[in-house]
């Protein structure tokens, strides 16, 4: 399948063809609740409502001077924290999936994403990966390890908390095995 002129002109290479196209699947994946993350927010989101709801309470009826009639008001942000470990970050992965498009060329892997009034694309050169992994599942994810470790989030700790891929898309066996032919053809071609 050649690539459209109009909106991959400039991007891809004279000889390189797009293979596959797709957008991951928007429905929250309830399944990120199974996180120490949750157990924090439950413990945050619980801290937070206790203190917003005492404050209140030793501040209603009282004529207190405005800096201790706010007091309420500074557990807001550990409610805040609170609520995105129990469940926000859940929420706000399931919208960024939503503005998130995948392609796939014969040399190359696209990621293109319009969020927060910003377009973004990335490319990532297939011969340049290490690994390809296909994440079995309705829907599955096709996730590839980059030379050097480019591509990975890390958390805090140095441990890798996100992996850079094709994440919950349909078919993702086929895209599997296109990715995987496409990096033994350019390899034989460089030999």
């Amino acid at each position: 399948m050649s690539a459209p002129a109009n909106s991959w002109s400039g991007i891809l290479a004279p000889d390189e063809d797009i293979l596959w196209q797709g957008q991951p699947h928007t429905a929250i994946n309830w399944r990120g609740l199974i996180n120490p993350l949750t157990l924090m927010g439950v413990f945050f989101t619980g801290f937070s409502l206790f203190w917003i709801g005492m404050a209140y309470a030793m501040t209603a009826n009282t004529d207190a001077p405005f800096p201790f009639n706010v007091f309420p008001l500074f557990g807001l942000p550990f409610l805040a924290a609170g609520l995105w470990m129990l469940g926000g970050r859940l929420l706000l992965d399931a919208w960024l999936r939503g503005r998130t498009w995948y392609t796939l060329t014969n040399q190359t892997a696209f990621i293109a994403r319009n969020a927060f009034g910003r377009k973004t694309l990335e490319s990532w050169p297939i011969a340049d990966m290490d690994r390809i992994v296909w994440e079995d599942g309705d829907p599955g994810s096709v996730i590839f390890h980059m030379k050097g470790g480019a591509g990975v989030q890390h958390g805090n700790n140095g441990t890798p908390i996100r992996f850079l891929g094709f994440h919950q898309i349909d078919d993702s066996q086929q895209v599997y095995s296109l990715m995987r032919r496409a990096r033994r053809e350019l390899r034989e071609n460089d030999a």
